[in-house]
């Protein structure tokens, strides 16, 4: 085993700029230099959710309390059956997550996943719902 390095000298003094100042360029004169032009935004509806709106999500509501981190607003806890690949996959996303900084269970992405869908959804089919079948059926005996 090596021996330790002793630093002797004293460090340096921090580097100032002492030329002139430049303003900053604004991001318009930026794009009018390269010719750039604005392209309207389309409404994608029923886009799944991008692995960076899901973090997001995740930092966002992601709560501890102390003991385990619960998920702020959902208080259903439900079972769903899932194929063993899907819940597979939803591990390796909590995994994949959690080396980003943000503790989740497999559970609680699952959680954000469907809720944003259902949102994305439920925009896009808005005024478009049919009714239950129960409702139907209810209907049909009276």
């Amino acid at each position: 085993m090596g021996s330790k390095l002793k630093v002797t000298s004293r460090p340096a003094n921090a580097i100032r700029h002492s030329g002139a100042a430049f303003r900053t360029v604004g991001s318009d004169a930026v794009a009018k230099a390269l010719g750039a032009e604005a392209v309207p935004r389309e409404e994608v509806h029923g886009a799944p959710i991008s692995l960076h709106a899901l973090r997001r999500q995740l930092e966002i509501r992601v709560r501890s309390t102390g003991g385990r981190p619960s998920l702020e607003g959902a208080t259903k806890i439900q079972k769903i059956p899932l194929k063993p690949e899907d819940w597979s996959r939803l591990e390796e996303l909590a995994a994949q997550l959690s080396q980003q900084g943000v503790s989740a269970t497999a559970g609680q992405v699952a959680s954000v996943m469907v809720h944003k869908q259902l949102e994305i959804l439920g925009s896009a089919t808005a005024g478009h719902r049919r009714p239950s079948r129960r409702v139907m059926k209810r209907a049909t005996r009276s």
